[in-house]
């Protein structure tokens, strides 16, 4: 018996941390909640102040009946306090004026008067990609329209904003408790509002509550909770703009410029109706919007809508909400250069990626999983390579931490290394022929989506890839090639609608596709739902079949690693 013993407690112990704390420490104590009797709750923070053996402790806890009471190890928690941040002016009384403002901090300027767009042009190295002449023009032009150029947001006096309800019902929520530090952070986004003229003092039966958003490495973000306002608004659909259209359009011409409109959602003014709606309450006062605000249901749409109006019939300009690219073949009508006919990813957001931290939690990876996910499309395999991370996201927990392996380890590598290639993708020519090349390996499928060029050169337009199903896994190579092409096709749905365009793989018995698939009910499944599709498909020897054959090696690769 007492064997047996030792060896279930060896069982049971064996994830077990061995906790303790010190005279002194800051603890949380799990109590019974004062509410409800049946419910507990973390209190505190209390004092360490004695240890009387290996699991109980004498805490202090301020504010209570019993200041000191024992508790067991297993209803305690570290306390964690923030550090404290503490903003320090040097006033020099000799010489009567703040002695930080000898140090030259560069920032944009608000009075569009003082704008120094020599900064900016230094700044963005622009002095790197254009020519002295192309220079002289870019100064000249940004001077002579200095004054549309300003952090402060403009007002259109074209719409303004409506908001129809639901129901007559009113919404009302009070304001949420915050930390004195993030009270002041709100109160100086109210002053900074106020002076803007975006919203004013004010009150009505409708009151929402704004809130902070923090972010790790981000500054804290007021916005306004919208939630239950949301629920009776009612809804006014505008098809947002797609951004990999608006990419590919851009990645065709020669010279981009990209305007942003500052504080886009504020240069839209509010009906009388809709400031009553959207006003909101702080605890320290209420307020109306004047302007449209980011959290209402229809603002994207709204937005949109008014900006795909502005733009009609201006075929050299694109938009995706607030920021307007104007597209061209000559300098004459653009300053700014790009590499001709390929697109390559955000140097700011490749540089975030390289810096990613290693995850050790499910939102990290998440995280990371997300900012990389945005280009995909330049990605080759992305999904295949990615499996072991997104793998390790399966559960019914979304928090929490995970077991970091070093096939884990190995994607995000890959990941990261992925994007410093930078591969060269161009834009499509729907005047040309599309090649689909396609592959399947045990792992997933991928496609590549090509074209010939006036010199017959192949050019990458875009990646496409998969993870393969656990029902997918059991496919047979014939039926997985089939999958890859089927997969291939919904996809590039957009690009091949309508066109007569060629699918290329290295499984030679595909060819036969459409002329012998009554003996599998799956292929004949597929065989239709292609039907609609004007292409045909060639055989293609693995030697030559480069493209698409090297998703398939690297897919059995990366699951091995």
């Amino acid at each position: 018996m007492e064997e047996m013993q030792i060896k279930r407690k060896t069982w049971y112990d064996k994830n077990a941390v061995k906790r303790e704390f010190k005279d002194g420490d800051l603890v949380l104590v799990l109590a019974t909640s004062r509410a409800n009797k049946l419910a507990v709750q973390w209190i505190g923070p209390g004092t360490i102040l004695n240890k009387f053996s290996e699991t109980n402790y004498l805490v202090e806890i301020p504010g209570r009946r019993e200041t000191s009471q024992i508790y067991h190890i297993n209803m305690l928690k570290p306390y964690y306090k923030r550090p404290e941040h503490v903003n320090v002016i040097i006033y020099d009384e000799t010489k009567n004026y703040l002695a930080d403002q000898e140090l030259e901090i560069p920032y944009l300027e608000n009075n569009s008067l003082v704008y120094d767009f020599e900064d900016v042009i230094q700044a963005s190295e622009l002095n790197k990609h254009l020519y002295d002449k192309q220079m002289d023009r870019l100064r000249e032009l940004l001077n002579k329209y200095s004054k549309c150029f300003s952090n402060n947001p403009g007002l259109t006096n074209l719409v303004e904003h409506e908001i129809q309800l639901v129901s007559d019902q009113s919404v009302r929520t009070k304001p949420y408790r915050m930390s004195r530090r993030q009270n002041e952070i709100l109160k100086n986004e109210i002053n900074r509002m106020l002076k803007l003229g975006i919203i004013e003092v004010g009150e009505s039966d409708y009151m929402s509550p704004m809130i902070l958003v923090e972010v790790a490495g981000k500054e804290p973000r007021p916005c306004i909770d919208y939630r239950k306002l949301n629920g009776i608004i009612r809804t006014e659909y505008f098809p947002l703009p797609n951004i990999e259209e608006r990419v590919e359009k851009v990645s065709a011409a020669k010279f981009i410029t990209v305007l942003n409109l500052s504080e886009g959602y504020w240069q839209i003014h509010l009906s009388k109706t809709a400031q009553r709606y959207a006003a909101f309450c702080t605890s320290f006062g209420t307020y109306r919007s004047l302007r449209m605000s980011f959290g209402l249901k229809n603002a994207p749409y709204f937005f949109s809508k008014l900006m795909a109006e502005l733009l009609n019939g201006l075929e050299e300009r694109t938009m995706y909400l607030d920021d307007i690219a104007i597209l061209s073949d000559t300098w004459e009508s653009h300053l700014k250069h790009v590499e001709t006919g390929f697109r390559t990813p955000s140097e700011i957001k490749v540089q975030a990626v390289l810096e990613f931290p290693t995850p050790c939690a499910k939102t990290q990876i998440r995280a990371s999983l997300g900012l990389a996910g945005y280009y995909q499309q330049y990605i080759n395999l992305f999904s295949v390579i990615a499996a072991p991370l997104t793998d390790a996201l399966k559960g019914r927990a979304k928090k929490g931490e995970i077991t970091w392996t070093t096939e884990c380890e190995n994607a995000f590598r890959e990941l990261k290394g992925k994007l410093i290639d930078k591969p060269v993708l161009y834009a499509p020519n729907f005047e040309r022929e599309f090649i689909v090349q396609t592959d399947a390996s045990n792992a997933g499928m991928g496609a590549v989506l090509t074209q010939l060029n006036e010199q017959g050169e192949e050019h990458l337009i875009l990646y496409l890839s998969k993870k393969f199903s656990e029902v997918e896994k059991r496919y047979c190579t014939t039926e997985k090639e089939c999958a890859s092409i089927v997969f291939a096709i919904k996809r590039l749905h957009y690009y091949l609608d309508r066109n007569s365009f060629l699918v290329m793989t290295h499984h030679n018995p595909l060819v036969w596709l459409n002329r012998n698939v009554s003996s599998n009910p799956r292929l004949m499944r597929w065989a239709l739902a292609l039907q609609p599709y004007n292409f045909r498909i060639v055989h293609r020897s693995g030697k030559s079949h480069k493209n698409a054959d090297s998703l398939s090696r690297s897919m059995i690769v990366i699951r091995n690693c």
